[in-house]
């Protein structure tokens, strides 16, 4: 994607913890009819901690940029229609927010600003690899399960269902994993504007006090006071 240098998320750690906050993921694949897409949660794990340049690591820094994992229903065509050892591309995102021109100070003065919208988006592409046996499909689910539950003062895990059950719910699904080949990742949280207006956006979208708006003046103003 196209990434304006202002832009550019470079942080690791940051986009890692964008994808727990944001789990939701589109993959997209070159099928033998078509490019096709589906949405899956995923969750990041670092399973290897030496550099290997084949599983997807970053042979500058030669730092780990570990797997994504997630499962599919069997009936889901897509694992079974896409071409052979071809690329996908995974993207994660939030919803944003709209940004008015009427929040900058200097339009007022200049007349010379216009409407945008604020969000941050990862693409990583990778190649899948398809894991079936029962005890990895349980820890994908008891991993991404874990993760999601903690918003639960009483947290479900695959403990809570009958073994006999969590066995048959195993039979339909596949797993699969996604090593990190590449991250491209853009934060665009008005970091190209002044002082003035950045504080413009961040009190035009407190005032309209909803929870999308609110949190996204809570992004602009830690983007921008680090």
């Amino acid at each position: 994607m196209h990434i304006p240098a202002v832009f550019a998320e470079d942080n690791f750690d940051n986009v890692i913890e964008f994808i727990a906050v944001n789990p939701l993921a589109t993959l997209i694949a070159q099928t033998k009819d078509g490019i096709e897409a589906c949405h899956i949660p995923l969750f990041w794990h670092n399973d290897h901690p030496k550099f290997n340049a084949d599983v997807g690591y970053d042979s500058a820094s030669n730092k780990s940029h570990g797997y994504l994992y997630g499962h599919f229903g069997r009936k889901n065509p897509i694992y079974q229609d896409a071409l052979t050892d071809s690329s996908w591309l995974i993207i994660f995102q939030d919803s944003g927010h709209y940004i008015s021109p009427n929040w900058y100070p200097s339009k007022a003065k200049t007349h010379k600003e216009v409407p945008t919208w604020n969000y941050q988006s990862v693409h990583i592409q990778s190649k899948i690899e398809m894991l079936e046996d029962t005890d990895t499909l349980k820890w994908i689910l008891a991993t991404m399960t874990a993760q999601q539950e903690v918003i639960s003062d009483n947290p479900w895990s695959l403990d809570d269902a009958p073994a006999a059950y969590i066995e048959a719910m195993c039979r339909g699904i596949i797993g699969f994993r996604l090593p990190i080949y590449s991250i491209q990742a853009q934060f665009k949280l008005s970091q190209n504007k002044t002082v003035e207006n950045i504080n413009g956006v961040i009190n035009g979208l407190e005032q309209l006090n909803t929870n999308s708006a609110v949190a996204m003046a809570a992004k602009v103003t830690n983007q921008n006071n680090g």
